[in-house]
């Protein structure tokens, strides 16, 4: 299997192709379950992220991995998988995050 997936290339967009390496499960940053639910109408991922990221400082969006999410007439549900570093920034605020929609 190492052969395999040591062999596999990814064509990203301009020529930038991606390799992909197999690892062990210890050399994985273990990532903590955080669920997010937001009332309203649903914003979609990225813009979720990057208002997050934007307001507040310390959390490493780009480390976060989501795992589900579920959009409903009155809102959306994220679970993420985040890193060690944000949940202990989170922590610190009660983990409550700052979420400002402008319009």
């Amino acid at each position: 299997m190492l052969t395999t997936v040591d062999s596999l290339v990814v064509h990203g967009q301009g020529g930038n192709d991606l390799s992909l390496k197999l690892v062990s499960a210890s050399e994985v940053a273990q990532l903590l379950r955080a669920k997010v639910y937001i009332w309203g109408p649903p914003l979609g991922v990225p813009k979720f992220l990057t208002l997050v990221k934007a307001q507040n400082k310390g959390l490493h969006t780009e480390r976060w991995l989501l795992w589900h999410q579920q959009s409903t007439p009155k809102g959306q549900l994220l679970i993420w998988g985040i890193d060690q570093k944000s949940c202990a920034d989170l922590e610190t605020v009660n983990y409550c995050l700052s979420l400002v929609l402008a319009e």
